[in-house]
């Protein structure tokens, strides 16, 4: 008889598995961000600028955004369908400007790890079948040197945007505002 699980919780042969590790309470899908915090080659910089990243993307390809984790405050005002286009282009603008500065090689190996979760394998059998034997840990490396290049990109991002809406400003409101 297979084993069943009444709470919903995984089943013993799942718990045997490696692919997947317990965070508090809950337990998650390993990837490739956390196998590299994991083994001390990218910080904890690094791995928010991923999530980031990967928040970005997916709502700027797919409309999708999970972000509330709290109830929100009773000032909150709600949005309508002309906020949500806006904050879909800025975050499509966002990822665009991600892959002007770090180019397309580090955009292709982001939508790899972050988008498609593919393993380091997976993603060394993409990008460098001849080197079968060390291609894991070329892609390895190649990930976590854009991990720790993307915290800047988004910190550059970010002043440029910044700098961007105080140039406008001043042109409307005139350079004392």
């Amino acid at each position: 008889m297979p084993a069943k699980a009444e709470d919903n919780s995984p089943t013993p042969e799942r718990l045997e598995k490696v692919d997947y590790e317990w965070q508090g309470k809950k337990r998650i899908k390993l990837n490739t961000v956390n196998a590299l915090h994991m083994a001390g080659d990218i910080n904890g910089d690094a791995v928010t600028a991923a999530k980031w990243w990967i928040c970005d993307y997916v709502f700027a390809n797919h409309g999708y955004l999970d972000i509330l984790s709290d109830v929100l405050p009773s000032d909150y005002v709600k949005g309508d369908v002309h906020t949500f286009a806006i904050s879909r282009g800025n975050a499509a603008e966002r990822i665009g400007m991600i892959r002007d500065r770090l180019g397309l090689c580090a955009h292709v190996r982001l939508e790899m790890m972050l988008a498609k979760e593919l393993s380091f394998s997976a993603m060394a059998e993409a990008l460098v079948p001849d080197k079968s034997a060390h291609g894991r840990r070329i892609v390895s490396g190649q990930c976590a040197l854009i991990l720790e290049q993307l915290c800047g990109a988004y910190a550059g991002v970010r002043k440029e945007i910044s700098d961007r809406i105080e140039r406008n400003k001043a042109l409307v409101l005139g350079p004392s505002a």
